[in-house]
């Protein structure tokens, strides 16, 4: 299969090679361009020369310019502007700008683009303005809209929201959305924190100027056994008061003894005031409202005390009820 994709990558790159060798500053226009595969097209070895209205490519397709809809099987080669829709199963070239929806199954390489850039895995654009949505990443320098992967997303400067489940990379980025944010503007830091069911957790936080995500892993005083070790995910919000002061708001997910099999769950929501003291620490801290599941059984002595609610069923026990959590983080 990797052996395949290599030869397929290999044939593309010598095609476009090809093309701008025979791509001239003479241009042709024609309505509807068919091809099967560079040159055997209607197009012919002129083909990068033209400005198709319409192109229909059963396996790879070259052109200068498309106006509305480049459709093919396996790659559209589109040396200057495109306009409209392109679809590929597998790559959409555009060598300069791009506007309106490209999709391709795996890859979409263009300098600049105006619009929605979809891909199975990955999106690589100069400049774009719209969304960029990868299935594993997206790569661009300038960014005014949305990035959106399921994995990484690396850009320069955003002016807009970065969303990946794992890690953002920027070097200006306000709101960036993931478990890790890598913002060379933006805050990093280590914090240790301590809640009413006696978890300390000490987690990665990091983020931009209005959004974080937070990464821990600790351990609870309060469980009988060695099922102690706690995880912890989850993202936060900042709101700016004064440079010193702001409100932070936190949505976590917390688990003890992840690894096994009785697994206590807490969904958690944190109003937290937050003190800056110098140039490197925070102090915070502050109300919570949780659901917790868990077990009657070595984990029970972490249930609160008082709750707004509660279940029993079997040997699970669920509560929803208000806690505190305190910490204070170093940051650099």
């Amino acid at each position: 299969m990797k052996t395949a994709k290599k030869t397929l990558f290999f044939i593309l790159l010598c095609l476009l090679c090809s093309i701008r060798l025979v791509a001239q500053d003479v241009a042709f226009y024609a309505p509807f361009q068919f091809s099967f595969i560079y040159p055997l097209s209607t197009n012919g070895m002129n083909a990068g020369q033209y400005t198709n209205g319409f192109s229909l490519n059963l396996l790879a397709g070259a052109s200068r310019n498309e106006k509305s809809l480049a459709f093919a099987g396996l790659s559209n080669i589109i040396l200057n502007d495109a306009r409209g829709v392109q679809f590929a199963g597998f790559s959409n070239y555009i060598g300069h700008e791009g506007k309106g929806l490209a999709f391709a199954g795996l890859t979409n390489v263009t300098s600049d683009y105006r619009g929605v850039q979809f891909a199975g895995m990955l999106n690589v654009a100069k400049d774009i303005r719209g969304v960029q949505f990868a299935g594993l990443v997206n790569v661009a320098k300038e960014v005014r809209g949305v990035q959106f992967s399921g994995l990484v997303n690396v850009a320069k400067r955003v002016e807009g929201v970065q969303f990946a489940t794992l890690v953002n990379v920027a070097d200006k980025s306000d709101f960036p959305i993931g478990l890790v944010n890598i913002i060379k503007q933006g805050e990093k830091g280590i914090a240790v924190t301590y809640d009413l069911l006696g978890n300390t957790v000490v987690s990665f936080r990091s983020g931009g100027k209005y959004t974080y995500g937070i990464l821990g892993i600790g351990f609870n005083h309060k469980v009988k056994g060695d099922d102690k070790m706690v995880s912890e995910v989850g993202y936060g919000i900042h709101i700016p008061v004064v440079d010193w002061f702001r409100m932070d708001q936190e949505v976590k997910l917390l688990s003890v003894n992840s690894a096994g099999e009785k697994t206590t769950l807490n969904v958690g929501y944190l109003l937290a005031p937050s003190f800056k003291i110098g140039r490197h620490f925070n102090l915070f801290g502050g109300p919570s409202l949780n659901y917790i599941s868990t077990w009657n059984d070595n984990h029970a002595a972490m249930l609160p005390a008082h709750s707004l609610w509660s279940r029993e069923r079997g040997e699970r026990a669920e509560r929803v009820y208000v806690g505190y959590q305190a910490g204070v983080q170093v940051l650099f």
